[in-house]
């Protein structure tokens, strides 16, 4: 028997360490400018959303052996579970790009360039492809190593931000109407639908009883994460929390302790950092492994070299059109991306489930 690559302790660490940097960036001035005070509310309907999705994969999952690639074959024979990866393929390729022009821009806004280069962001790419050509255990070890970095990182930021936050600047609870609320829901899922990430753990760990639990749980912790650097983010700032576009660093910067110290808050945020390295590779290794898949390639450097390749040549000619690329995968993707994190997905498991049913 071929040993697991994952154990459920990884799966549970990776939750922890990479679901809720990735939405401490531009994110919360993205949906403070579309519904104000009621940031939190629009996250939280994305969040309640995987959330639904999450415990309907652990369901349907339980007692599968098989992993996300079998179940396609299982379900729609070879040629339909590569039609359905390809979709997926553009879907990690898009959802790859938001967070890849976040972290460009966040390091050369805030290390002062003088003169930015894309050259600065190169090693970037470097670690990506080291990373999306190994084997999904991979992502196991560095949610060993890296959990602690988030956690540790997080909470020093919020223990420097909580006391500067006047939590009265939320009220009233949803004083902006449901339309708007679902309005900023709906521009921020671009960078929600990371319980997708599951489906591709399926099979590859010895499931045992209350690891759905744990699991979950675990979710639940990164989501509270988010919810609460929402709300604290908004009672700093208040109605100009939208003119903030780089929450992380913004969040902590006016607590007294940085005003005498210098900017002890910049620890926390290079904790934060080294983990996000990480959790912004995660489409792209996807999205390579999904490559192999349909096209059979054995050296497994072939497609990172090919996928950060592109995304390399795509973000060069779009430079000048930073803000318009942006506007694109937040609004024209919105529907795909619901679709192919949240519904196709638990169908999948569904129609799965069902041929199982029919041959017994």
């Amino acid at each position: 028997m071929l040993e697991k690559q994952l154990k459920t302790r990884q799966i549970c660490l990776f939750f922890v360490a990479f679901l809720t940097i990735t939405k401490l960036f531009t994110l919360p001035s993205t949906i403070a400018g579309v519904c104000f005070n009621d940031l939190y509310l629009a996250s939280f309907f994305n969040i309640l959303l995987d959330g639904v999705t999450l415990i309907l994969l652990l369901v349907l999952s339980k007692n599968n052996d098989k992993t996300f690639y079998e179940i396609l074959e299982d379900a729609l024979g070879k040629i339909g579970a590569k039609i359905i990866c390809a979709f997926y393929v553009v879907y990690f390729f898009t959802k790859s790009l938001l967070p890849i022009i976040e972290q460009k821009e966040y390091i050369e806004l805030t290390l002062y360039i003088p003169n930015p280069s894309f050259l600065y962001f190169l090693p970037f790419f470097i670690v990506a492809i080291y990373i999306s050509a190994k084997k999904l255990r991979i992502l196991g070890r560095l949610s060993d190593v890296l959990f602690a970095s988030s956690i540790i990182g997080f909470i020093v930021l919020m223990a420097l931000s909580v006391p500067h936050a006047d939590f009265s600047n939320l009220l009233p609870f949803g004083v902006n109407g449901l339309k708007q609320i679902l309005s900023g829901s709906f521009l921020s899922l671009a960078w929600f639908g990371d319980t997708l990430y599951f489906l591709f753990f399926i099979g590859n760990f010895k499931r045992q009883k209350k690891d759905g639990k744990k699991i979950f749980l675990s979710y639940l912790f990164s989501a509270l994460s988010v919810i609460l650097f929402m709300m604290v983010f908004y009672g700093i700032f208040s109605s100009i929390a939208f003119r903030q576009k780089f929450s992380l660093t913004e969040i902590s910067k006016y607590t007294t302790i940085i005003n005498s110290t210098g900017r002890f808050d910049y620890f926390a945020i290079l904790l934060l950092l080294v983990s996000n390295l990480v959790a912004i590779t995660l489409p792209i290794f996807f999205c390579c492994s999904l490559v192999n898949y349909i096209f059979n390639l054995k050296n497994r450097y072939i497609s990172p070299l090919i996928i950060n390749g592109l995304i390399v040549t795509l973000m060069l000619s779009l430079e000048e059109f930073v803000f318009s690329t942006q506007k694109l995968v937040i609004t024209i993707f919105g529907v795909f991306f619901l679709i192919m994190a949240n519904i196709l997905p638990v169908f999948l498991l569904l129609l799965n489930k069902r041929r199982k049913n029919e041959n017994s």
